[in-house]
């Protein structure tokens, strides 16, 4: 058994895309001299680094990231390798279907494009999923759609209305082969959350 961590480092370092998403901080408050004890304070975002988008991220009512049952975060998934990808080079609905995919599944889009995660252009130029892909995907009942990337926000419309959450950002997918793993896509358990940073793992049985 192999596990992949596909989860970006939370630090002061991890960027932020947006003027009005909040930046994130990790301070000590506390050290070994004066407290016998070191303790942090975190303050990030719910949608900074890796991490799972709610329906309520973008839709008014939707469901919170509370509300999921947990066993959504522990599933099947295929891997898709799409790579290599070139920069704005959008994902079809064609090429998705050349891959055989499962029905009821998660689903892991894997385009290379985690290595430029904190470059300026890394919004402006990843190939994204596109919005006929985002119609197909939803008509196989997946549980879940996760990728090295940002997503469009029509394809946040067309997953999320039904209630299918995205795991975005995903890191350190080099070694991630196509194929079937299980995911462990586990977000932190925010009341009334519209997303939330996740921990992601993937297990491969040798």
């Amino acid at each position: 058994m192999r596990v992949f961590d596909l989860t970006h480092p939370i630090n002061s370092d991890l960027p932020v895309y947006f003027p009005w998403h909040p930046a994130t901080r990790l301070e000590a408050t506390a050290n070994y001299a004066d407290n016998l004890c070191v303790v942090h304070r975190l303050s990030i975002g719910t949608h900074s680094g890796t991490h799972i988008d709610a329906p309520s991220h973008v839709l008014e009512g939707g469901l919170t990231m509370d509300a999921y049952d947990p066993s959504l975060w522990y599933v099947d998934a295929q891997v898709i390798d799409f790579t290599p990808r070139e920069p704005n080079r959008g994902i079809s609905a064609e090429e998705f279907r050349m891959v055989n995919l499962r029905e009821g599944i998660g689903v892991i889009v894997k385009t290379g494009w985690d290595v430029h995660f904190g470059s300026p252009d890394y919004y402006k130029t990843y190939p994204p999923i596109s919005n006929d892909a985002a119609e197909f995907l939803v008509s196989k009942n997946i549980k879940l759609l996760a990728a090295d990337t940002p997503f469009k926000l029509d394809v946040h419309y067309t997953l999320l209305k039904k209630g299918i959450p995205l795991v975005t950002n995903l890191n350190n997918m080099k070694g991630l082969s196509a194929g079937m793993v299980k995911l462990i896509a586990a977000p932190l358990l925010i009341t009334n959350g519209d997303g939330a940073p996740a921990r992601v793992l993937a297990v491969v049985e040798d």
